[in-house]
This record gives structure tokens, sequence and C-alpha cells, in this order.
């Protein structure tokens, strides 16, 4: 008897017909954005040869600003571009009249918003810029060169080593501060953007980007207006006994002793970034799956 759940040579078929879908309907949009490594460097070179008669490419740390700019709008508009008729009335009855089960769509539906999209639009635009740096000198070093082999300290070294200089003991807090450089460390951090956008997409019926934007600040500022009291009346009585003692010089040990909690999340900055976005995806995606179960027109 066939799984009425989940069954894998269904499930299998079903992802490849949404993976076409998802071609069609946001496949030149991501060719766009991922092809703006070529574009971009193009323009640049173009305008400095007309302007100074010297072609000059773009240099890395611009690049990377376009690639995170480009990468972004991907992120915002991809789920509503992919699902967001789910919401009509016509074609979101159609869509769950397909042959496979709510549990398959969802977990196609997670894959190709959460893991295909970014995956191709990062390595179609990494390997663009990586030949174009190969073609243009005056480019420098390729964006996946600065990001997956450069130290982090050598290009924050003199900045370091000054610090390091006045706050010896402190080292151990900086030297953890360079782990959240890391760049596989911001791949839950896309995910969960994506999902965010894409339970927008599925909540909202017009103007799905941006009233998902707008709730996301609307959140954040509430978060902030209840948080910063609490937190504020947390530590004032910490406060002020250092006030009271004449303000000491603030050593590691009396740093650790007073505020416990942040010391600790200081020297586990990459663990509690890593916690933290895993406890947000999964709660997002509970909400999709909330919201994906629950649709009926």
């Amino acid at each position: 008897m066939e799984n009425e759940v989940f069954n894998w040579n269904r499930f299998w078929r079903y992802l490849k017909s949404d993976f076409n879908s998802f071609i069609s309907r946001f496949g030149i949009s991501l060719l766009v954005m991922s092809t703006m490594a070529v574009t971009t460097d193009a323009f640049n070179g173009l305008f400095s040869f007309f302007i100074t008669g010297n072609w000059i490419g773009m240099t890395a740390p611009l690049r990377f600003i376009l690639f995170v700019v480009f990468g972004i709008i991907v992120m915002f508009t991809a789920p509503a571009k992919l699902y967001g008729y789910l919401t009509d009335r016509k074609e979101g009855s159609a869509f769950l009249m397909l042959p496979a089960s709510r549990l398959e769509k969802f977990v196609s539906m997670v894959l190709i918003t959460g893991v295909v999209v970014p995956f191709i639009f990062g390595v179609i635009y990494l390997g663009l810029d990586i030949m174009v740096c190969m073609v243009d000198s005056t480019c420098g070093k390729s964006m996946f060169n600065l990001m997956f082999y450069t130290d982090i300290n050598s290009i924050f070294g003199g900045i370091a080593a000054e610090m390091a200089a006045e706050m010896n003991e402190w080292n151990q807090y900086m030297t953890n501060m360079t782990s959240v450089f890391t760049p596989f460390l911001y791949l839950d951090d896309i995910f969960n953007t994506m999902m965010l956008f894409l339970l927008g997409a599925l909540i909202f019926k017009t103007s799905k980007t941006g009233k998902t934007l707008g709730c996301l600040i609307l959140l954040g500022l509430s978060l902030e207006m209840v948080l910063s009291p609490i937190v504020a009346f947390t530590f004032i009585d910490k406060y002020k006994v250092f006030a009271e003692s004449g303000m000491p010089d603030m050593t590691v040990e009396m740093f650790n002793q007073t505020f416990p909690m942040i010391s600790w999340m200081g020297r586990h900055l990459a663990l509690v970034d890593t916690v933290s976005d895993t406890f947000m995806n999964c709660l997002v995606l509970f909400l999709i799956w909330l919201r994906f179960s629950r649709m009926k027109h």
C-alpha cells in the first residue's frame, strides 16, 4: 500500500516538477542577478576607460558589497515569486490538487526556496567572479578567494595588534570575535531569511515582500522596546556598584564575575549564533507548515 504521507518515488517526481516550475517562474530573474559579477565589472571598466583612457576593474570590496546587495534582493523576492500564487484561489486550489502529499509539497518548497535558490545564485555569481578576475587582472583577488582562503586576522591585523597592545588580557575575546567572520556561519542566516519571506508569501495576498519586510521591521522594533528595559534593569544594580566604587579599571576576571552570561556568550559567539539561528529556523518552519497545512481556499 502506498504511503499517503511521504513516498520517496512520488516525492522525487514532484521535486523535479517543482524545480521546473522554479525555473519558469524565477529562472530568468535569478540568472540576471547571478550574472551581475560580469555586468558590473564591464560597466566599471568601460566607464573608467572613457574617463581616464585606462581599463580599471572593480575592486574586491565593492564587488563583495554588490554581491551582498543582489543576494539580498534574491532572498527577499524569490519566495513570493515562487510560491506567492498559493494564496490565489484558482492557482492555489490547483496546487493543492497535485498528486503529492502536503508533507512532500512542504519539503520540496523548503528545499527549493531555502537551498536550491541560494546555492545556484552563489555558485553562478562566485564562479563568474572567478572568471572575471582571471580575465581582468585589475580586479585583484576573487571574492571566493577572499572569503575562503584569506585569514581574517590578516585583514584586521593592524587593528587587532593595536588593541592587543593596550588590552593584552582581553585577547581571548578578540580572538573569538574573528570566528563570526566564517562564511559558513551565515548559511543558516540565509536559510532563515528565505523562510521568513516564504512565510510572508503564504500569509499575505498582495504586496507580499513589502508587507513581510514591514512586519519584520515592526517586530524588531517591538522586541527592542520590550527587551531594552529588561536588560537595563537587570544590569543597573551592577553598574551602580562600579559607580559607587569609583569605576575601577575593568579586568577580565572582574568582567567574568560581574557579567557571567555576557562573558560566556563573548567566548562562544559562534555557538550562540548557531543555536539561536537553529531555534529560529525550527520556529519559522513550524509556522510555515502550520500555515500551509491549513490552506483550503
